[in-house]
């Protein structure tokens, strides 16, 4: 079976990496040479548009940033959907939005080929591991074809329910990545000012019921001052932004949400290209503590 990448950013990459170690034949396209270069490197094959690729292979998997970006690879006389042939599977691992999943996938069906929205979580590292968790949605006859093929990278992949579930899981996971974000801020600061060393707050706190996984992804980038971006606070602001539509498309106040969305807002006019754990930084200025880790 020949498969096809497109989005070889630091989740695509890895995950096409593995695609091309299981064995499949892998073809890619991205708008960066540089990307195109490293799956080369490893054995992955170029093709010249995303119409090309999907002449080629049988399935395509997307992982783009935003709801335009999949907009751009799909649409158009050299995108997905003008390429679609009966029996063709596309899955989008990409975070975007309900409406965008139905717009694209009515435009497949019509050309007889299926879509699963397929978001993933576990960030860059679960992408390097082959770990990531993968939730669809979508119809249980492209899902089954697929899951093999996803295994690849992921190691915990779900059917949801129909199109468009997947999605919602994700939005509903990000959304409280940045309240818990915003809440660790305010704990290992609090730490701090009353004379706890925060990684011991931590260590305690992992053991009992206050934790959350997010604490695993921020205490060592925060002690360590080491912001580079493994999720971005932009794309962090984007997909809290996608959630709180959805909330309003299905009559659901989120109060705590939206306060998180205001500490990521914050966060953002300094901080946006950082790791989602430089949400903290805004705090540490109010609050004229700076965070670091003990000798």
């Amino acid at each position: 079976m020949k498969v096809g990448f497109i989005g070889l950013g630091t989740m695509g990459l890895p995950m096409t990496k593995h695609l091309v170690e299981k064995g499949y034949e892998t073809f890619v396209v991205s708008r960066s040479r540089g990307p195109i270069e490293k799956a080369i490197a490893f054995g992955a094959k170029e093709a010249g548009s995303p119409r090309e690729l999907i002449e080629i292979v049988d399935v395509v998997m997307t992982c783009l940033p935003v709801p335009q970006t999949i907009i751009d690879v799909y649409e158009g006389d050299d995108g997905l959907i003008a390429g679609a042939t009966p029996g063709k599977i596309i899955i989008d691992h990409s975070t975007v939005d309900r409406e965008t999943n139905e717009r694209v996938a009515k435009q497949l069906a019509d050309k007889g080929a299926a879509f699963l929205d397929a978001p993933v979580s576990g960030g860059p590292m679960g992408a390097e591991a082959g770990t990531l968790t993968i939730m669809c949605g979508g119809e249980q006859d492209p899902f089954d074809k697929a899951e093999q093929i996803m295994r690849a990278y992921g190691s915990y992949i779900v059917l949801v329910g129909k199109m468009g579930s997947g999605t919602v899981v994700k939005l509903l996971n990000n959304m409280l990545i940045g309240v818990h974000q915003a809440a660790l801020g305010e704990c290992y600061i609090m730490a701090e000012k009353a004379g706890v060393d925060p990684a011991i707050a931590y260590d305690l706190i992992k053991r009992s019921a206050g934790f959350s996984k997010s604490m695993d992804w921020s205490v060592d980038a925060i002690l360590d001052r080491k912001f580079e971006p493994r999720f971005s606070i932009n794309l962090l602001h984007k997909d809290i932004l996608l959630a709180i539509k959805l909330a309003e498309e299905v009559g659901m106040p989120v109060d705590l949400i939206k306060e998180g969305e205001k500490r990521v807002a914050e966060a953002k006019k300094d901080y946006g290209e950082q790791d989602v754990s430089a949400i903290i930084r805004p705090l540490e200025k109010k609050t004229g503590v700076t965070l670091q880790r003990k000798q």
